[in-house]
């Protein structure tokens, strides 16, 4: 990869055999410190219009990212948040690893292989708090939400954006065991970042929870016997309503108290699915019933969902046997 650095065929090629190898522990960690994830990052923008080098660098940014625990992890932490190595001796440009695994999204939101191995990317890179702490607030949220809305009837790009969204909806708390050292770097990185390092993760989750609890919502309904995913829509739910102020939204989302409801009715044996919708119901009856006023409209809203859905089923019942009707008579017809 270095030595070719300019040949697109001999990057996909080697970004194609590298998964294989790291998924061997010890041949991750040579990895790491012989600054793969900087050659990675160097190849997507090098090749910025080739979805395939974008893809295949995912799924070795998918093993990179692995935790290895100790010290050897925060070598992929750094070349991520900031990678000044990724491009050639000479250049003055630097690029932050992140910003080009998220403008790759951006860019290719059309193609569903590369969205569901970006978004499974990010489950790992999100790992490292301040990996995640840059992911939300250069636009992390919004590009897994888009990632949804692009293809929702794509079982693996649901799967893995809800998977990245388990952590990515939680606010990073104060870390005690980060050095002194540690906490300048990220001071110095939040600084470059300009008025986007100002931003606070829960200002850009705030702006995004009532897109998210709704694609969640629908990622359900349309992949209700998928218990991997319902299993993952239910912890994304769960975590959002760690946060009382959320509640609301997710009491107003159409469908979303149902579903929860739903799934622990209907999955019984997934006890992650069991604690994690659990939870979220009872702390979300715990908000109605310390407000008479927010509980009756509530009951409104449902008792206007169920009759919508009837007047759904109603209309398609009668498309379907209007159809039946027009068959019979064209059999007749030609007979």
């Amino acid at each position: 990869m270095v030595a070719f650095t300019d040949v697109e065929g001999i990057q996909i090629m080697c970004l194609k055999v590298l998964p294989y190898l790291l998924e061997d522990e010890s041949q991750r960690t040579t990895a790491q410190w012989a600054g793969l994830t900087d050659g990675v990052l160097r190849a997507m923008v090098l090749f910025p219009d080739s979805i395939e080098v974008h893809t295949v660098a995912f799924h070795t940014l998918v093993l990179l990212a692995r935790p290895l625990g100790g010290n050897e992890g925060m070598l992929f932490h750094r070349a991520m948040v900031n990678t000044r190595g990724i491009f050639n001796v000479g250049s003055s440009s630097s690029k932050n690893g992140i910003v080009i695994m998220l403008d790759s999204m951006r860019r290719f939101a059309q193609d569903e292989v590369l969205q569901a191995m970006s978004c499974w990317s990010l489950v790992n890179v999100a790992l490292t708090p301040l990996q995640k702490t840059m992911l939300v607030k250069l636009g992390g949220l919004t590009v897994t939400a888009n990632a949804m809305l692009q293809h929702p009837y794509n079982a693996e790009v649901q799967f893995r954006a809800l998977f990245a969204l388990i952590n990515l909806v939680i606010p990073s708390e104060a870390r005690p065991e980060e050095t002194e050292e540690m906490r300048q770097i990220e001071r110095e990185l939040f600084q470059e970042l300009g008025e986007v390092g100002e931003t606070s993760e829960k200002e850009m989750l705030d702006a995004s929870v009532g897109q998210i609890a709704n694609l969640v919502v629908v990622a359900m309904k349309n992949f209700c016997s998928s218990e991997a995913i319902l299993n993952r829509a239910c912890l994304v739910l769960h975590n959002l309503s760690l946060n009382e102020d959320y509640h609301s939204v997710l009491l107003w989302t159409p469908n979303c108290y149902q579903m929860l409801e739903w799934c622990i009715g209907n999955y019984p044996h997934d006890h992650v699915l069991q604690q994690s919708a659990g939870g979220t119901i009872q702390r979300l009856n715990e908000t109605l019933s310390s407000d008479d006023d927010l509980r009756d409209r509530f009951n409104h809203s449902i008792r206007a969902q169920q009759q919508h859905s009837l007047d759904v089923a109603w209309r398609d019942a009668l498309y379907l046997e209007e159809r039946q009707q027009e068959l019979a008579q064209r059999q007749m017809n030609q007979s």
